[in-house]
């Protein structure tokens, strides 16, 4: 695949994040816990498909690899937001701090404390912290505005943001990021990184 159409910037963060916009002004009285639920959807999403997006930009990886790339990523059972970040750093060199800018350290804190309420709720449990809904709306807005500045470096840095269109799995034809990628790439390959995320 050649590189894709550009979009108009943030239109894919703001289409991403309608669902959460349209469940936290509803009247549901689990409108905090679950808005915040898919909003940390959403992030992992976001940093799956720049990390998927990265290790296709590979040299040696074309459009039938497609299917194989998917597979390893799907086949990882151990995967979170922490080894994506990882995963974007260690592909471009470029380190997620970098896209964030200023307000990534305030912001990876309040993640780190997301992550943390997540690992509970998701399975149901007490998170021991009693988040009320305006607790959860104030997570709800610091996951959004780290998706937010994320989306707007990784689309001038990569040229995709982790959101826009229907799949991450095209090539930007940007010679400074394949170049990072092969050489990330160059010792494991592609396929046995995407398979492990371990450098």
């Amino acid at each position: 695949m050649t590189a894709k159409k550009e979009e108009p910037m943030n239109r894919g963060f703001e289409g991403e994040f309608a669902a959460v916009d349209l469940l936290i002004g509803s009247e549901c009285g689990s409108r905090g816990v679950d808005g915040f639920c898919l909003a940390w959807i959403k992030l992992e999403r976001q940093l799956r498909k720049i990390a998927a997006n990265l290790i296709y930009q590979a040299s040696d990886v074309t459009a039938r690899d497609a299917g194989k790339l998917r597979e390893a990523l799907y086949g990882h059972g151990n995967l979170d937001y922490n080894s994506f970040i990882g995963a974007i750093n260690h592909l471009s060199g470029i380190p997620v701090s970098d896209l964030v800018g200023d307000r990534y350290r305030p912001l990876k804190k309040e993640i780190g404390a997301c992550y943390r309420n997540r690992l509970k709720i998701f399975h149901g449990q007490q998170t021991g912290q009693s988040l009320d809904r305006e607790a959860l709306l104030a997570r709800i807005a610091s996951v959004r505005e780290w998706c937010q500045l994320l989306s707007l470096g990784a689309a001038d840095r990569f040229g995709y943001d982790g959101f826009a269109g229907n799949t991450s799995l095209f090539k930007t034809d940007r010679p400074d990021i394949i170049d990072a990628v092969d050489k990330a790439l160059q010792r494991r390959g592609w396929l046995a990184y995407a398979q492990t995320f371990q450098r």
